[in-house]
């Protein structure tokens, strides 16, 4: 069971297709080359309606070697814009940290995968 605090993000537009780190859930696949931002929304897991976000604290990526990069982003209603910029190595996780409307409590988004269209098709 999920603490009450960790939610999904999706990409807007593909719900309920949910981005996790765990075996079952979909990685995120980045185009190689391409600086540029992608438009995620939360839900809490067998939510139907995204959940309404208030700021952001943290957008990070935590490289395969264990380097913590911060990402950029735009906070646009109950979407996220991440910035993933071309040189961001491939196979580390994803981690947003936020504040909801109506909660006194941070939520982090599930840790996702970040993947290159090339690793997708190996083991």
């Amino acid at each position: 069971m999920l603490a009450t605090n960790l939610v999904y993000a999706t990409v807007v537009g593909r719900y309920p297709r949910l981005l996790g780190d765990d075996g079952i859930h979909e990685p995120l696949v980045l185009p190689y080359d391409v600086d540029g931002f992608v438009d995620l929304e939360f839900y809490r897991e067998g939510g139907k309606t995204p959940i309404g976000i208030e700021s952001v604290i943290s957008a990070r990526y935590i490289q395969p070697n264990g380097t913590v990069s911060n990402l950029g982003y735009v906070l646009t209603g109950n979407q996220i814009e991440v910035r993933f910029p071309a040189d961001l190595p491939a196979g580390g996780v994803c981690v947003i940290l936020f504040s909801t409307t109506g909660s006194d409590h941070p939520h982090q988004c599930y840790p996702f995968r970040i993947l290159r269209p090339s690793e997708t098709h190996t083991p």
